[in-house]
Formats: C-alpha cells, structure tokens, sequence
C-alpha cells in the first residue's frame, strides 16, 4: 500500500506568499510593507480555519528575519533563519497557543520575557493563534504592551471569531481578512499536489473531496490524506476511484438521495420509509446525508433559476419551483432538529406524513410569533370613496374565489391565535374578487382597513393563507362605501345643536296659552350624530 511520509497539509504549507492560493488582496500588501521596511508592530489575521493564516504568520516571520530577502519581499527559504523557521526551531519565533495559554499569568509572563533583545533575527515574532480565546483579565494586560511594544517585537495574532475580540485590541491591528478558497482554487491545488505524489483520482471523486472541504485548503488536504491512506477497492494502489472515496468519507449515493426525494414527491409513503430504513441498515450518518441532500437541492435550485436540467438527478424532473422550496426548508429544519436529537431517525421519518397523498396533515409554524397590538378607539371620519392597497407578493398557483369562500373562515380562526385582533377584524370582512392570484377583499369600516394593511398583520394573513390553501397570493383590502359610518362625537357638534333659548317673555306667554313643548325633538337635536 502507498504510505506517506508526513501529512499532505504539513508537506505542502506555503512557504513564500506566492504559493499562498486564493489571499493575493493580503500577499500584495505584506510584499510591498516587506520591501519599504514599513512593518506595522500588530498584525490581526482574521478568517475560517485551514485559509492560511498561520502559514502566512510564519512567511511573514521569514520576510521581516531573513538574511537574504528577494527583491519582491519573499524569504530566500535558503537562509539559517528561514530553515530554522521552517523546522520550527527559531528562537525568536515564539507561537502561543491562546486556547491554552489563555490567562492573566501566561501574560504577564510574556509581558516580562518581551523586553530581551533577539537572539539572532532581527525582530522577535510573536504568533498568538486563537488570540479570541484569551480573557478579558488578559486582555487587559496585553493592551498596553500591544499598543507600544519594543522596537524589536511584532505582534501576529490569527483567529476565526473576530467578534469575540475587544474593540481595543481591534483598534490596535492592521487586520486581514482570509476568505475561503473557491471549488476551482481547491482543484486546481488538489491536481497539483496529486501530479506531485503520482496520484490519480477520479474526476467525480475529486468533485467529493472539494464540495465537503467547503472551501478550506486544509480540509481539503486531510480528505485527500484520508482517502489515500485508506484505499479499500482499487487493484491499483495509487488510482482512487468515486467509489473509494465515498465509501471511505461517507458519503451516502446519489441514488439515495434521489429515491427518497422522488417518494416524498410522490407522496409514496412505504417507498419513503423504506428508503430511511436502507439508510439505518447502512449505518448511513444521517447529518451526513442530510448535508449531501441539501447540497443536491442547492444545485437544483440554481439549474432551475438557470433554465438549465441536471439528468443525474431524477427527481429534479418536471419539478416546480414551488415545491422545491418546500424541499429546502423542510430539509434545513430537519438538518437543525439533528443537532440536539438522540433519535435522529425519527427527525427525518417525521417528513414522511407532510408530503403524503393519503393523509391530511396541516403544517404548523413552530416560529410563530404571537403579536400584541394595542387597540385604539376609531375616531376617524369615514371619507366616502374607497381605499386599495396591495400587501403581500409571492408565487402563484391557480385558485377560485369559492375556494376562498368556502375557508375563509378557517383562515380567519387560524389568525386568532397569532392575534386576535386581527381575528376580529376579518370576521367582519368577507372575500369579493380572486383575479391573477391577487385576492381582494371587503371591510365596513377603514380602521379595519389600515389594521389589516400593517406588515405584521399582512404577514400573519399571508403565511396562514398558504398554510391552508398552499400558495401566496397578493392582497388587496378596500372599504365597504354603502356602510354608513358615524360622526365623530365632540363637544363642537353637541354646541352646534343646542336650540337657541328663547326670551322670559316669550316662554311665560307660551305657558299661558298651555302649548306642549316638543322635548323629545330638542334632545334628538342636541345629540344629532352621536
């Protein structure tokens, strides 16, 4: 069997900034500070792991000691001080470990040995990975010492949670960000290093390795390691196969994925479950899987925004984008359901019933939100013409208003628990027109109007609506003009029809002459409207 000598990661770290693949924004501006000696005392490398960050702190620890630097700002790698580096036994290079060297004493211990000279380069390198581990207590200690360190000391601090960072350590840094390598970055790594070795691999299996190294060199290079050094069915020791390659990292077969997405589908419910049930005899790792699936769906959706068709995936075929929408969310839930459950098969036998034709089963949202609004009195003249306003946009399939009808109660009934408000107000509303999916409907009043036309009661509408009837639809809401709205009260309208009050005179006369006096008028006409 082929055996390596040292890991693929380790014999193939960089060694100058050009072999640094995919940080040219970072290599460019360390070169040029390289080569005007206009070195900053503080570095903050920031970025996923397996990016280069601490391969880049190294290369930079050469540049600024070497004894015989290229013109360009590389080391000569030829040098006492770079091979030291390189075998990591260069004095003046100190690496810190912060994840376990993360208090106040490992601190002040470092704040003690800073002030010696250097032995033998020309500045002391002080590499602090994981720098966001450190506490607050050290911090602190390290503030001052970071801001003005001797002449001879440079600061390289590398870490993957830059938002873990104090904004006083940030401010005291010149910061790079490490972004991850594209899949054709990492290709074109990994064929190199394979011509290297006289490795070959297939072009499938090749595709595996660097869709699961999600874009860190690093990773990629441990799952080459791993597939190498694991061979299980190739004749030929140095061929790795797509086979082999799943097989040794688990990744589950296409036909998997396809068969339980085209049952689910179609609404087979014994082929779903028998298609979980082989992943269980397997011993299929279900995060794995799900993964993988999520992934397929990824590259669906993209082909079908695209106008393109993937043949490899069956399922994908005739599929609406509607429904593979629900695929992704329903998947991504099960993929955050994994995480915290000990029985993981039942997470994903739970889909089962969602997508069945034999069965009814209403999805609820296990995200609602129960919105409180406060109620106010309507103190608002009706204006006679009638207001429309458009609010909720999504995707489309064709309904008839008598659909609507006939669940407008149910929607209105699932809207009670999410705001009952809300509730009543389309209890006194009613469906009137559905055209081109925009469903338009009818309240007696315009308070009720602009409650509904919020955006949290245009949400709360839209989402039960699609709970019951499957789809978006836009919304228009418009006011009943044959309802009769009542005038304001006010102390105004209630002065303006107090009857004028006549004459002593007058009144004694009509005493005399005995005429009754119409009350029941004068009353109406004081409190005229109200």
């Amino acid at each position: 069997m082929y055996i390596m000598s040292t890991v693929l990661y380790r014999k193939y770290r960089a060694q100058n900034f050009d072999e640094l693949v995919g940080q040219d924004h970072i290599t460019k501006i360390l070169k040029n500070a390289v080569k005007s000696n206009q070195l900053s005392h503080a570095f903050l490398l920031v970025g996923s792991r397996g990016t280069g960050k601490t391969s880049t702190a190294r290369i930079l620890a050469k540049a600024v000691n070497c004894l015989k630097p290229k013109k360009d700002g590389n080391p000569c790698n030829k040098c006492d001080v770079c091979l030291s580096i390189s075998n990591g036994n260069f004095m003046d290079m100190i690496e810190i470990d912060a994840a376990s060297n993360r208090g106040i004493d490992q601190i002040r211990e470092l704040k003690e040995k800073i002030e010696f000279a250097p032995s033998k380069g020309r500045f002391k390198i002080y590499i602090i990975d994981e720098v966001h581990m450190l506490t607050t207590e050290a911090f602190n200690a390290l503030l001052k010492t970071l801001e003005e360190p001797p002449e001879h000391v440079i600061f390289i601090l590398a870490t993957t949670d830059v938002h873990k960072l104090p904004a006083t350590i940030l401010s005291r840094c010149q910061r790079y960000d490490f972004r991850l390598g594209t899949e054709e970055e990492i290709r074109g790594t990994l064929e190199d290093i394979l011509s290297k070795e006289k490795l070959k691999v297939d072009n499938k299996g090749l595709d595996i390795i660097v869709r699961n190294a999600r874009g860190s060199y690093r990773d990629a290079l441990s799952l080459l390691d791993v597939v190498v050094n694991s061979q299980l069915r190739s004749e030929d020791a140095k061929k790795i196969t797509e086979d082999e390659v799943r097989a040794v990292l688990g990744v589950p077969e296409v036909y998997m994925v396809n068969d339980l997405l085209s049952a689910l589908l179609d609404g087979d419910s014994k082929k779903a479950l028998s298609c979980i049930k082989e992943l269980e005899m397997k011993g299929t790792n279900l995060v794995q899987f799900i993964n993988f699936t999520l992934e397929v769906l990824r590259e669906v959706l993209v082909a079908k925004i695209s106008g393109k068709d993937i043949k490899e995936y069956s399922f994908s075929k005739g599929l609406q984008l509607r429904d593979l929408l629900s695929l992704i969310k329903d998947f991504l839930s099960v993929e955050r359901d994994l995480r915290n459950s000990t029985n993981q098969i039942l997470i994903l036998q739970m889909l089962i019933p969602a997508y069945s034709k034999g069965e009814s089963v209403e999805k609820k949202s296990t995200d609602t939100n129960i919105v409180k609004s406060s109620v106010r009195k309507n103190t608002t003249i009706v204006e006679g013409k009638s207001e429309s306003v458009e609010v909720v946009n999504t995707d489309v399939i064709d309904l008839d208003i008598t659909q609507v009808e006939k669940n407008w109660e149910k929607i209105a009934q699932g809207v009670k628990p999410l705001n009952t408000h809300l509730f009543a107000f389309l209890g006194a509303s009613k469906p009137v027109t559905l055209e081109k999916n925009e469903l338009c409907i009818e309240v007696p009043f315009k308070f009720y109007k602009d409650q509904i036309d919020t955006p949290v009661s245009r949400d709360i509408i839209g989402k039960v609506i699609f709970d019951v009837l499957g789809t978006h639809c836009r919304l228009k809401c418009i006011v009943n003009e044959s309802v009769k709205p009542k005038l304001q009260s006010s102390a105004d309208v209630v002065l303006k029809n107090v009857p004028v009050i006549k004459k002593k005179e007058k009144v004694e006369e009509e005493k005399k002459t005995f005429a009754p006096r119409k009350v029941k008028a004068d009353v109406e006409a004081i409190f005229a409207g109200m």
